[in-house]
């Protein structure tokens, strides 16, 4: 538990900013991921498996790829995925509300116990607006990978609306045309080329197994990853945000639930197992 509470990053929206673009010009290369409570019981992200991991299986990523793996395998494997990367967000109340618990608890040692929400929907695009003032569009060009075609191409469209150069695009039913990347990367020659990356469903996080699986390439090709499971829905109007006076209630997830219950029914019942959490991780264990 220690281990993926300390990764979070716990400064500001301004500060994560800075930080990434340090560490990409330091590197030459960044993997942001985020992480929402849901993920931690689903997933099993504070439990100790003991199994072998293998990044070669994930590499490819498409779905049918996984099933042939078991779930211990899988749910190791996102949290070494979640553990290396360079950034580690904090989606949602949830785990705001652990995370100050676990603060209180003394359980965690932390310079600031309240951290900031900073969610994949809104904050990739917030980085993207800033990098594009600060650095020049001239300097920024956007790849896309993930979700059905249609969604994809409404997506590129709401970038391009942005005056974003969105140089490459791919759906996430096809596995990556890295030879066909490289060559855009290279023939665009810019700055910063950044990767967003939308692939994952309620049993596989593919999207942060895909970029762990595949670093050296991300590295090779000096991209900026950011994971963003459904934010493409959003970009492209598919799903509608709630009010902002409900989303800073932090009440956006039961309109969610209400408008799109299948979708998010798992979800918002994985987050109530806060109340589980508290008591097994914070009050009982030692």
């Amino acid at each position: 538990m220690q281990s993926v509470l300390s990764k979070l990053f716990t400064w500001s929206k301004i500060e994560a900013y800075e930080d990434i673009l340090r560490t990409y010009h330091r590197k030459k290369h960044a993997v942001i991921n985020y992480l929402y409570f849901a993920n931690i019981p689903a997933k099993g992200v504070f439990e100790n498996h003991k199994v072998d991991i293998n990044k070669e299986e994930y590499k490819e990523a498409l779905l049918d790829d996984y099933k042939i793996l078991s779930k211990a395998t899988i749910s190791a494997s996102y949290k070494q995925a979640l553990l290396e990367s360079d950034f580690l967000f904090t989606d949602g109340i949830a785990l705001q509300l652990f995370y100050w618990i676990a603060y209180k608890l003394k359980k965690i040692k932390t310079p600031r116990p309240r951290l900031e929400n900073l969610n994949g929907t809104d904050f990739c695009l917030w980085f993207l607006d800033w990098l594009q003032e600060d650095k020049g569009s001239e300097n920024i060009h956007i790849i896309l990978y993930g979700t059905y075609p249609w969604i994809l191409e409404k997506t590129k469209t709401f970038l391009l609306n942005k005056w974003y150069d969105v140089s490459y695009i791919q759906d996430g039913y096809t596995n990556f045309d890295w030879e066909q990347v490289e060559q855009t990367i290279q023939e665009k020659n810019k700055k910063y080329p950044v990767l967003i990356v939308a692939r994952s469903t309620p049993e596989y996080p593919i999207q942060e197994l895909w970029a762990w699986s595949n670093q050296e390439k991300i590295r090779k090709n000096n991209l900026l990853v950011f994971t963003q499971a459904g934010t493409f829905d959003f970009w492209a109007g598919i799903q509608k945000r709630a009010p902002k006076l409900r989303r800073t209630r932090k009440i956006e997830r039961l309109r969610r639930l209400i408008t799109h219950p299948k979708r998010n029914r798992k979800k918002v019942l994985d987050s109530l197992k806060i109340i589980k959490y508290v008591f097994s991780y914070l009050l009982l264990k030692k």
